[in-house]
């Protein structure tokens, strides 16, 4: 029988090092157990999509605290929206919440209100997301050759190819600390012109490098190997245009 949830806690400090691993034991240990819950400690999100076999996946970076309230709640909202493949948790932190990702008029990705109502959205904040085993299936493997703030919106992205949609619910929260984004502007500009080519195309993708010409070049430089990935997301695509239209401005 599957488990009800794995939670996969990403973070550098968790890359495999034998000098440390007395350390890194102590480190890994989960804040609480439950027959129902797996814990993945690692560095790259793929290794433990590939070791996880429940029926959700939570992904997490430290700078969040997975609760059992909180996986409660996340189990009342798959209950409650199955139409949703993946969620986008909102972010307390200093008296605000930090939520999903939208595609802006302007081509950039936005971060939702604070006061947004229920609603599909492009991408989740890069903190926390969760995904149904299901999609993931579908999907596949994250692209970690993007930067980390990309890496979940990028994968959410490629599901509304293979049929899926990630949605914001106001009231699944989890509180936080999320650190301040510190991406240089031609690693934002790579990552994001790339991410938006990758599932939604030129028109997309060239809005924003309009209004970023340093992103021209993210996608001239090794393009015969990102149109790959363009083609690997897109094939069979299952996309609509109103699921292109519920997560734009």
């Amino acid at each position: 029988m599957l488990r009800q949830f794995d939670v996969i806690v990403v973070s550098e400090r968790f890359k495999a090092d034998t000098a440390n691993s007395a350390q890194d034991t102590q480190q890994n240990i989960p804040p609480f157990t439950d027959p129902s819950l797996g814990w993945f400690f690692v560095d790259d999100i793929n290794k433990g999509l590939e070791a996880s076999e429940a029926e959700w996946i939570v992904v997490a970076t430290e700078n969040v605290e997975i609760t059992r309230d909180f996986l409660n709640n996340l189990a009342e909202c798959n209950a409650s929206f199955p139409m949703a493949d993946a969620l986008a948790p909102r972010i307390k932190a200093a008296g605000k919440f930090l939520g999903g990702f939208i595609i802006a008029k302007n081509g950039d990705f936005e971060q939702i209100s604070e006061n947004s109502a229920i609603r599909f959205v492009a991408g989740p904040h890069p903190d926390v997301a969760a995904f149904s085993r299901r999609i993931v299936q579908r999907t596949g493997r994250v692209d970690t050759s993007l930067p980390a703030r990309f890496q979940l919106t990028d994968y959410s992205l490629r599901m509304l190819h293979a049929g899926g949609r990630m949605l914001s619910v106001p009231y699944l929260v989890i509180d936080g600390n999320p650190a301040d984004s510190q991406i240089e502007p031609k690693e934002y500009d790579t990552g994001c012109v790339r991410t938006l080519y990758k599932s939604l195309g030129i028109t997309d993708a060239g809005k924003f490098a309009l209004r970023h010409p340093r992103a021209w070049s993210a996608l001239f430089r090794g393009h015969k190997a990102l149109n790959a990935k363009r083609e690997a997301a897109i094939s069979l695509s299952k996309m609509t245009p109103e699921m292109l239209r519920d997560i734009k401005e």
